[in-house]
């Protein structure tokens, strides 16, 4: 596990070091779509867990929590239009 973060520094530094603006583009647009899906997976899994607990208690209120739950999905969605939006940006 510890190896992991060393294997993406080789991995991404040189990626890094020889960019040009269009390489910034491509790395800004490539880690606003990673961020987005993690932090959305992370989201989706907290909410769907208290969802289920709380639909396993009340079953009235599974639309209110399949609205969050897409509401979670949603910050995947929006990491991917940040991402499109900045590869508009590029000449």
């Amino acid at each position: 596990m510890k190896k992991l973060p060393v294997i993406f520094l080789f991995m991404a530094l040189p990626a890094v070091l020889m960019a040009d603006d269009n390489g910034w583009a491509y790395i800004a647009a490539a880690l606003s779509v990673g961020l987005a899906c993690i932090a959305a997976g992370i989201a989706v899994g907290l909410v769907g867990a208290s969802a289920m607990g709380t639909m396993g208690e009340k079953p009235e209120i599974s639309g209110r929590a399949l609205i969050f739950l897409g509401l979670a999905e949603g910050i995947a969605i929006y990491g991917l239009i940040v991402s499109i939006m900045i590869l508009g940006k590029i000449d």
